[in-house]
């Protein structure tokens, strides 16, 4: 695996997190919904498909906000690490000072 195939995994993984909440959120709603209704059950039957759909608008927003983080650095306007030459993460407070590192070789580059 390369310098940007895993700078490439680190950015676009944590999209499949909103889905993947939206999904478990349903699914426990779903349950919720089968109870009887002095136990806590409800009459809202379309949440679950409601909480499905926000996961997966909310996945496609950050997929999108990412990508475009990518296309910046391809066109050469994002920070770029001077070793492998891969986009910087956010800054981070360390223990000489802020830092951000690198999403490819790890490497931490002072800010």
């Amino acid at each position: 695996m390369s310098y940007v195939d895993r700078m490439c995994l680190r950015l676009m993984a944590p999209c499949l997190l909103p889905a993947l909440c939206g999904a478990l959120f349903a699914w426990s709603a779903e349950g919720l919904l089968g109870l009887p209704r002095p136990a806590g059950g409800g009459s809202a039957p379309d949440l679950p498909s409601y909480l499905i759909v926000a996961g997966g608008a909310a996945s496609v927003a950050l997929y999108a906000v990412q990508a475009g983080r990518l296309l910046r650095w391809r066109r050469g306007r994002g920070a770029a690490c001077y070793v492998c030459g891969c986009l910087l993460g956010r800054a981070r407070e360390g223990r000489w000072g802020p830092y951000r590192p690198c999403l490819g070789c790890g490497k931490q580059h002072g800010v």
